[in-house]
């Protein structure tokens, strides 16, 4: 199965929910959307709709170190994530942290804490200059899913989910070519993953996504 939208709503939610059938919801990376908004998003999303949430900023941004705010924003966050019934929850590193053993025990640490409690399947997003196979080994007895670029990673194998994120072939603010656009469809047809989730996360990523659409033909 393969689920194709944006991080956030880059046209109003109520077109957007019509045109789309998942949502990365990104509201809950800089703060928690009010009860209201989140039922409304979900009331009016088609009954198959799938939502998956970022979890907020606070987590990720000092390398995963031990914070009371960081633990205040994940308890705030969750009932969002629930009330949407996520499908995943993506955890994001802060992009500036460098590699190493430090940081990638930290990393290991905060998941460890996660395995008790009764979440949906965890997606970690690690900085781009991270090794992938070295974050892949971090967490994998932990059944944490490493988040994938395809224009930098190889598809995924055989696994339960495979969780892409397109950052913009050269940050935020690009938007992807033809070619560039050609290999991540190439990489999204190589994926053997039970259920794929391929999430546009730059300026034009509404563009983007539905260009991408149409050359898979869905």
């Amino acid at each position: 199965m393969l689920h194709i939208g944006c991080s956030g709503f880059p046209v109003p939610a109520t077109r957007y929910l019509r045109e789309f059938m998942l949502a990365e919801i990104a509201d809950t990376f800089l703060g928690i959307p009010g009860p209201a908004l989140v039922r409304r998003w979900k009331r009016e999303a088609p009954q198959e709709f799938v939502f998956t949430a970022l979890a907020p900023r606070e987590l990720g941004v000092d390398g995963f170190k031990p914070a009371g705010a960081a633990d205040a924003a994940w308890e705030a966050f969750l009932p969002v994530a629930r009330e949407l019934e996520s499908k995943v929850l993506v955890i994001p590193s802060n992009p500036e942290t460098p590699p190493g053993k430090v940081n990638r025990a930290l990393v290991r640490s905060f998941f460890e804490k996660r395995v008790g409690e009764k979440l949906p399947p965890l997606v970690w997003e690690p900085p781009p200059t991270w090794d992938l196979k070295e974050c892949e080994a971090t967490v994998k007895d932990l059944k944490v899913l490493v988040a994938r670029d395809p224009l930098r990673h190889a598809p995924f194998g055989k696994v339960p989910r495979g969780y892409y994120r397109l950052p913009g072939p050269a940050g935020f603010k690009s938007r992807y070519e033809d070619p560039a656009l050609e290999q991540v469809a190439e990489a999204v047809l190589a994926t053997q993953s039970t259920e794929t989730f391929v999430v546009f996360a730059n300026v034009d990523m509404y563009a983007d996504a539905k260009r991408l659409r149409k050359i898979l033909d869905l």
